[in-house]
């Protein structure tokens, strides 16, 4: 802009300075006419063309003048279009630095929002993770009231000092009629189940009694941090010296739990005491008193029910904010024996000892260590999981020159087995419906098993042989409305352990080497009035106990005045032999139909 403006103005100067040079010369011109006369026409001549050529140069000027004016007059527009320009980058500047605050603004809102936002999904995860609790514990609440286990409906809690006293229990009326006579009363000896052709087979039995009724009593009290609690529950099968059917049914009390309990805010337990085995499948936790147990009347249960009660002292520890539960147990052991063909070369255990506390007719096998099993235990939001793994430690004594009278070299025979065990409990629909299954595999397991099957034999020269045993079951239940429907399917299984002796001859479990061919012949009584005739040449080794049961229970009234209710089951339960020699391989069936009615202490 500045070097137009100095252009211009030299331009002007350069104008100016031509013009008073044409006007000397013209004034020399003017002077020079008092000359000579020859030179006047030529000096007129020459003043004219000046003249001329200073109004072509004015003419010029006029129009440089004019393009100078339009120049400074595009240089004032383009300054104001620079102004303009400088004032409108002023402004975008400004708005600019608005925008920016604004986006800062808004970016600390969105932050602010993407917080709030976060803190509103974790509330909502809190909440729904609430709902999924309460839904478990409505669930768990639903099991409790509804099936007919070990806890009963609307409990009323005494305070005595600084303790609650829940007392419970059942009185109960009930029958059984069976296709088949086991003689064993209201509990089936599924082990038992008499073949067809025998005399106990040839004869149906029917079974009232009220030995089933119940009592409990559950204490608890808090202090610190931590619960202690107590409970006992008994019923009346068992049988004393005295018992009979005659005239008082005088049975007597037998305990059935009884066990002492400590349990922390940490999720420590630890329980001793008599009790349902750490194997039973819960429905909850590890937690005693919420146990899977079949609703069946028969006190027997179900074959392919995984279960004892007896001595266990077991810890065990709620993790992961009650979504997994590790535990171990020490439990009572004990061996049950089968077999045949066997010498007079071992020992296992013992008949009890009429100066301790053990039964005289009852047989107990010696035992060197308790039986250890270890749990977990699974809830991830839907169903409860288990995995338990068992050791068992076999002992029995054997005499190598026990064919001479002789206890010369006798030694201790120990062995180790032990097995697995899987279930899941699945609740739909808040409970209303609960689908089971169980199974326990291994070796020396048979007698947690419902079927109540051997779990070791012996080789020829004595030493024990750890059979192979199956138990599994899986079960339906239904809660709709005042009914508890409910269906079980399983069974139990004892392997084949067969072995020859010296002599060629079968020893073992479920030869088929041995001779079943008199299994289905009834034979004379052994004596008279109360000794049925037993089989000849039947080995009766039995492979599998397989069971359907069917039931339902009907609740007249449940409140808070207890709780009235009638049952009806039906059992079909058949008992399969090893194949013997030539193939024999018998199968004892039983069909069996329940009552029961009941009135619940609430």
């Amino acid at each position: 802009m500045k070097d137009r403006r100095s252009m211009l103005q030299a331009l002007i100067l350069a104008l100016s300075v031509a013009a008073m040079s044409l006007a000397g010369t013209f004034a020399w011109a003017q002077s020079d006419a008092n000359g000579t006369t020859t030179h006047k026409k030529h000096t007129s001549s020459k003043a004219s063309s000046i003249e001329l050529q200073i109004q072509q140069m004015q003419q010029q000027f006029q129009q440089q003048q004019e393009e100078i004016d339009q120049l400074k007059q595009q240089l004032q527009n383009r300054d104001q279009q620079l102004q303009q320009a400088q004032d409108a980058a002023q402004q975008a500047q400004q708005a600019a630095q608005q925008a920016q605050s604004q986006a800062q603004a808004a970016q600390q809102t969105t932050s602010q929002n993407t917080q709030a936002y976060t803190n509103l999904q974790q509330a909502v995860q809190s909440v729904q993770a609430d709902v999924t609790q309460t839904k478990a514990d409505v669930t768990t609440v639903r099991q409790n009231d509804e099936g007919m286990r070990e806890n009963y409906a609307n409990p009323i809690a005494i305070k005595y000092k600084d303790i609650y006293i829940t007392p419970g229990g059942f009185l109960a009326a009930e029958t059984v009629d069976r296709q088949r006579a086991t003689g064993g009363g209201l509990n089936t000896a599924f082990g038992a189940i008499p073949f067809s052709n025998s005399s106990l087979g040839k004869q149906n039995e029917f079974v009232a009694t009220g030995r089933q009724s119940r009592v409990t009593l559950l204490a608890e009290g808090k202090y610190d941090t931590a619960t202690i609690a107590g409970y006992y529950e008994a019923d009346f099968l068992s049988a004393g010296t005295t018992s009979n059917n005659n005239e008082s049914n005088s049975y007597t009390l037998r305990q059935r739990q009884m066990w002492a309990r400590y349990q922390n805010t940490g999720g420590l337990t630890v329980v001793g005491g008599q009790m349902w085995s750490f194997l039973t499948l819960d429905t909850v936790g590890m937690e005693n008193r919420y146990e899977a147990i079949p609703l069946t009347i028969d006190p027997q249960y179900v074959p392919g029910f995984i279960w004892t009660r007896q001595y266990g002292f077991r810890v065990y520890k709620n993790l992961f904010d009650k979504k997994m539960f590790a535990g171990v147990a020490l439990e009572n052991p004990q061996t049950t024996f089968g077999g045949q063909g066997f010498s007079n070369n071992f020992v296992l255990g013992t008949a009890g000892n009429p100066g301790g506390l053990l039964n005289p007719s009852t047989n107990y096998s010696i035992n060197m260590a308790p039986d250890v099993i270890a749990k977990l235990s699974f809830e991830p939001g839907f169903g409860h999981y288990e995995i338990a793994g068992i050791a068992t430690f076999l002992r029995d004594r054997v005499y190598p020159s026990a064919s001479t009278k002789s206890a010369t070299g006798a030694y201790n025979d120990d062995k180790v087995a032990g097995g697995v065990d899987a279930a899941a409990w699945l609740p739909f629909h808040k409970g209303l419906y609960n689908f089971g299954l169980r199974g326990l595999y291994g070796q020396s397991v048979g007698r947690y098993g419902a079927g109540g099957l051997p779990d070791s034999t012996v080789h020829p020269d004595g030493t024990l042989a750890p059979l192979h045993n199956v138990v599994a079951l899986a079960s339906v239940e239904l809660h709709p409305g005042k009914w508890d429907l409910y269906e079980y399917y399983g069974g139990d299984y004892a392997g084949r352990a067969a072995y020859v002796n010296a002599a060629g001859a079968p020893v073992g479990y479920g030869s088929g080497a041995f001779n079943n061919s008199g299994c289905e012949t009834e034979t004379v009584p052994s004596s008279s009035p109360y000794g049925p005739g037993g089989q000849a040449n039947c080995a009766n080794d039995t492979r599998a106990i397989m069971n359907e049961t069917v039931g339902f229970w009907y609740n007249f009234y449940r409140g808070n005045k207890g709780k009235l209710v009638y049952g009806m089951q039906y059992n079909n339960a058949q008992r399969k032999i090893w194949a013997g020699i030539d193939g024999v391989q018998p199968k004892a069936t039983d069909n069996m139909f329940w009552t029961s009615f009941r009135y619940y202490i609430p």
